[in-house]
């Protein structure tokens, strides 16, 4: 190995990541044939944000050097699994497996892919072939651990959980999944604290920032009911959840049609109490945030656009209510239809502020200025209108519009290339 790879792999590992490539792109310099550098850049570049591709484009270049080292092919399953490429990691995990089936590691990047792919089952398997092969394993560890609380067997995440903790109590990644388990198991306050130790020991461990906002918001009853039913549905794969919703939807008006046999109210009851919950899962977010906000000592754990997104969607729905109650009691319609504008933007709020998709900013963006401009709109229109009991044709028909738009957000806030932003 020539100096400038290892001083590039001793600045790698110390963090120092602009550093390291400008010694590593030295050494190819020098080399240009030298599949250690690109492997070593391919790290390198996989461990900083947004360039992935580029990291894959390095680790292409040492495989075309060195094809038949299995370390490379599996170095390439963990950069494709990272850029959200499944399918593919997992064929570069079971090429480096062909050649070298003795290595854990391999085994447990193929159980990443498969993760990725939602095949749970087979990751746990090959999780544990995994371990079988190096019981030291970390990434197989944790994995596991993370694979067991999803499927929902919460007896072995908890055990695989407190393994992990008195194995390696100084890791992160150990309380950051025993902050989950005990998030999942219903203990917020465990979840808290593991979730900060993980935070003490690496304080840019994000996902453990995003975790221990999960359990200060889980201190509400009502956004533990919201977690569970995210817990329940995590257990299936995406085709599996689109198709328990749909047939959910197909129950509820199989069951309206046949209550309104017995009354004419049941029906309208049942719908009522399924739009309450279908609109429950988009305003928990925001709501919970809000309370958040309103914790002096837990605000401090938000980003900006987080406390902008309890303000606007949860402070937004609650006083949009208000208006609405205060409305009715004083039949002020203007007042009405602001409230119901200001409560109803609280789903397309909640999808557009801090979406990391582009083309889902615009579109929920576009939808949530709609819905405020229906309301304003209206408002001021019927109250030009003078004393009248009943609405115009044209209010009514832009209040169809908004809540129609509205209704398309909780049906469109669940198609990944809309909220999130493609791995780079």
């Amino acid at each position: 190995m020539s100096d400038l790879i290892a001083r590039g792999r001793l600045l790698r590992q110390q963090g120092r990541h602009s550093d390291a490539e400008a010694c590593l792109r030295q050494a190819i310099a020098a080399e240009p044939d030298d599949a250690l550098a690109f492997t070593e850049l391919a790290q390198c570049l996989l461990e900083q944000d947004g360039r992935r591709t580029e990291a894959l484009g390095a680790i292409d270049r040492a495989i075309s050097l060195e094809p038949g080292y299995s370390h490379l092919h599996a170095l390439r399953s963990q950069i494709l699994s990272r850029l959200d490429r499944d399918r593919e990691a997992l064929d570069a995990a079971d090429a480096a497996i062909a050649m070298d089936p003795d290595q854990g590691w391999y085994f447990a990047v193929k159980a990443g892919a498969l993760a990725g792919l939602e095949r749970y089952a087979e990751a746990e398997a090959t999780c544990r072939q995994a371990l079988a092969l190096d019981a030291d394993d970390d990434l197989a560890a944790n994995l596991l651990a993370h694979l067991l609380r999803i499927q929902g067997k919460t007896a072995e995440s908890r055990l695989a959980a407190d393994r992990l903790l008195a194995d390696e109590p100084e890791s992160p990644y150990a309380h950051f999944n025993a902050g989950w388990t005990a998030l999942q198991g219903g203990d917020h306050r465990r979840a808290e604290s593991h979730f900060r130790e993980a935070l003490r020991l690496d304080a840019g461990f994000e996902p453990a920032r995003d975790g221990l906002l999960e359990s200060f918001r889980a201190r509400s009853p009502l956004y533990r009911a919201y977690l569970w039913w995210n817990f329940q549905m995590q257990r299936f794969s995406t085709r599996a959840q689109w198709a328990i919703l749909i047939g959910f939807v197909l129950a509820v008006n199989f069951g309206r049609r046949l209550l309104e046999l017995l009354h004419p109210l049941a029906g309208t009851a049942l719908i009522t109490v399924y739009a309450c919950l279908v609109l429950w899962s988009w305003l928990a977010p925001g709501l919970g945030n809000l309370l958040i906000a309103a914790d002096s000592q837990a605000r401090h754990a938000l980003r900006t656009s987080e406390r902008r997104l309890g303000f606007v969607a949860g402070g937004g729905f609650i006083l949009g209510l208000l208006l609405v109650v205060v409305s009715l009691m004083l039949d002020f319609l203007p007042g009405l239809l602001i409230g119901g504008a200001l409560a109803l933007g609280a789903v397309p709020a909640r999808l557009f502020i801090g979406n990391e998709s582009p083309r889902g900013r615009v579109l929920f963006g576009c939808i949530l200025a709609f819905v405020y401009l229906v309301g304003l709109g209206t408002a001021i229109g019927e109250a030009f209108r003078g004393e009248s009991a009943e609405l115009s044709g044209r209010t009514d028909q832009s209040i169809t519009a908004a809540v129609i738009a509205v209704a398309a957000c909780t049906w469109l806030g669940s198609v990944p290339a809309l909220v999130r932003e493609r791995p780079r």
